[in-house]
């Protein structure tokens, strides 16, 4: 998938004509069709929620660390010096002094996939996230993406640009969780219909943008 809408559907690489009713080669089940989130879209999403959670978890971040009497890591300086100071930093004190900010973000992002399937920032553009059968993840498979989306961001944020070349505009944390970020406009998200109530099952998604 290159981003943008298209027609043509494909299955493991291969086009499939978007009129059929695809099957999965390895059980034969049906699969229902699905619109993969464009990289470009997920990024715009993600740049809403982080929008948000700057002004409300940013906000009450700063406001606690104030009522503990924490000092700033940047002293008095300011403009240039202050960017310069930032750059010689600690990264563990810097991430002792954001525990407050990313425990909230957790809570922010768990709560909404666990509850919706989608943030704030992923309804407004349209998408949401569904586990391997099509529907809201469960909070344990919630805990392993956000467990995964720490991890991505670890090597230079490798793990998230990941979606932007992977075949199923996957992340590192939508694979470690067997989950899939799709257009809301899908009639129905992605995969293999299942009775089965484990919810790592074979799957095949059938992209069409």
């Amino acid at each position: 998938m290159d981003g943008s809408d298209s027609s043509n559907t494909t299955r493991a690489g291969h086009l499939v004509d978007p009129t059929d009713d695809p099957t999965c080669p390895a059980c034969e089940e049906r699969l229902l069709p699905v619109r993969v989130a464009a990289a470009t879209r997920r990024l715009a999403a993600s740049s809403v929620d982080a929008a948000i959670l700057l002004l409300t978890a940013g906000a009450l971040n700063w406001a606690l660390l104030g009522m503990l009497g924490v000092s700033s890591l940047l002293g008095s300086a300011s403009g240039l010096d202050a960017l310069l100071r930032l750059l010689e930093l600690e990264p563990g004190a810097v991430l002792l002094r954001a525990l407050p900010f990313f425990a909230m973000s957790g809570f922010y992002l768990g709560l909404f996939w666990a509850l919706t399937g989608r943030t704030p920032g992923q309804r407004l553009l349209g998408l949401r996230v569904v586990d391997p059968g099509g529907a809201t993840p469960r909070p344990l498979r919630v805990l392993v993406r956000l467990l995964g989306v720490a991890l991505g961001l670890l090597p230079a944020g490798l793990g998230w640009l990941w979606a932007a070349f992977d075949l199923e505009r996957r992340a590192w944390h939508d694979h470690l969780a067997q989950t899939y970020v799709v257009r809301d406009a899908s009639p129905r998200p992605v995969v293999r219909e299942t009775s089965k109530p484990d919810p790592v099952v074979r799957s095949e998604v059938v992209r069409q943008s």
